[in-house]
């Protein structure tokens, strides 16, 4: 029997990027001032292959981090850059179970 999977617009770790995927930021990203957080849109990059799908992508603090160490605090340098997706566990704030989250770290040079 075949699982069902509604398609998300947003990017999703297990669903459709992976452990070893980039993102590569294709907008300098847009205030979210209702819910106070930076959404983007990113192209998810499979190894060895050209943007596969574009999706949103909301900006935490550690993810900010990691990018600014790459990148700098203006978005708008961002634009066209990529950055490795880690899968790593984290606590649901909401039902206290662990799962998969995603941490971004700078490509290799």
């Amino acid at each position: 029997m075949p699982e069902i999977k509604f398609p998300s617009d947003w990017v999703k770790i297990n669903e459709n990027v992976s452990e070893g995927d980039s993102l590569r930021f294709l907008n300098v990203g847009v205030f979210d001032e209702e819910n106070e957080r930076w959404n983007f849109k990113v192209g998810i990059v499979k190894p060895g292959d050209a943007v596969v799908e574009e999706k949103s992508f909301t900006l935490n603090k550690t993810n900010f981090n990691a990018v600014k160490e790459a990148y700098g605090t203006n978005s708008d340098a961002w634009v066209g850059k990529e950055m490795v997706v880690n899968k790593v566990k984290v606590r649901n704030p909401q039902t206290g179970t662990m799962v998969d989250s995603i941490a971004l770290t700078a490509p290799k040079a």
